[in-house]
């Protein structure tokens, strides 16, 4: 998506320490739009509170993107304690560009605790990636029936392998009720050893067609692009330890859109049904 060469997930996790709670980044991650993707801001700011937290792991975060990210500057993100137990630490993330605030982040970690468990149960009945091609395979098949920037952004690297549960329904139907379901997974992250960078990349991979799922019902994928649309915020809550490269199921739905604003949210599984993670985002839509 706008790149000639994706970044990968050691890539985006590289920080340059600038001093205590300071780090830079060098890399980007453009988006279709020729802005940086969103999910990057968001690992990357849970990256740089995860180096002011040892020995613990995140369990929720939640942030606002406050302007567009250039993918032609590096970000600094400052990272503060707002508290450090022996249980919890939480953090602010601030995330500039050319001295411009562009993100904010609060970030939360904690020590593993003792508890009941239950999940949300996984959808069944549903193919398996193995049994899907890629949105860039089916793309690639279906390139005279699709506009040519649709088939310029989707056979572009990124970082992320997705396959579409539903592809036709999804570029050239519409859904009777906002839903759609994908698998995905980041297959440079298979060189990350360290569990907590696996759930920064994690991070960045929800940030992925979360909140479009609020357009589903009123435009195909096909003539997206003539619409707008801009992420406002993002939230995740860390549920179950994954591996970023191991496929994930992504089921996302959209409770409301209204006054020109959709509210997406969304389920992550591992392959073996485990829940991962909950997510939530809202975006602001801007009609063709």
């Amino acid at each position: 998506m706008g790149a000639a060469r994706s970044i990968t997930a050691r890539e985006l996790l590289e920080l340059e320490p600038l001093g205590p709670g300071r780090f830079r980044s060098h890399r980007t991650q453009p988006n279709h739009s020729a802005s940086m993707f969103g999910g990057q801001l968001v690992g990357q700011a849970l990256a740089a509170a995860a180096a002011l937290a040892p020995g613990k792991r995140a369990n929720s975060l939640h942030g606002y993107f406050l302007h567009a990210g250039s993918t032609q500057a590096p970000i600094d993100y400052e990272v503060e304690t707002l508290r450090e137990g022996r249980r919890f630490a939480v953090f602010r993330v601030s995330a500039f560009q050319d001295g411009k605030l562009i993100f904010h982040q609060h970030c939360s970690f904690m020590s593993s605790l003792p508890g009941f468990d239950h999940q949300a149960p996984c959808p069944t009945g549903l193919p398996g990636p193995e049994e899907l091609a890629t949105v860039a395979e089916f793309v690639g098949a279906r390139a005279a029936d699709l506009p040519t920037d649709t088939v310029s952004i989707y056979s572009t690297s990124f970082p992320l392998e997705v396959r579409l549960v539903e592809p036709e329904r999804t570029f050239f139907g519409r859904y009777e009720t906002p839903e759609r379901a994908f698998w995905v997974r980041i297959p440079s992250a298979a060189e990350l050893a360290d569990p907590i960078m696996h759930q920064c990349v994690v991070a960045f991979v929800t940030d992925y067609w979360l909140v479009g799922v609020a357009a589903t019902p009123h435009i195909p994928m096909r003539e997206r692009n003539r619409m707008g649309i801009v992420s406002l915020d993002h939230a995740v809550w860390f549920h179950r330890p994954a591996r970023a490269d191991e496929w994930m199921l992504y089921v996302t739905d959209s409770p409301s859109a209204q006054e020109g604003r959709g509210l997406g949210r969304g389920l992550l599984y591992g392959a073996d049904g485990a829940l991962i993670a909950s997510t939530a985002q809202e975006g602001l839509f801007t009609p063709p």
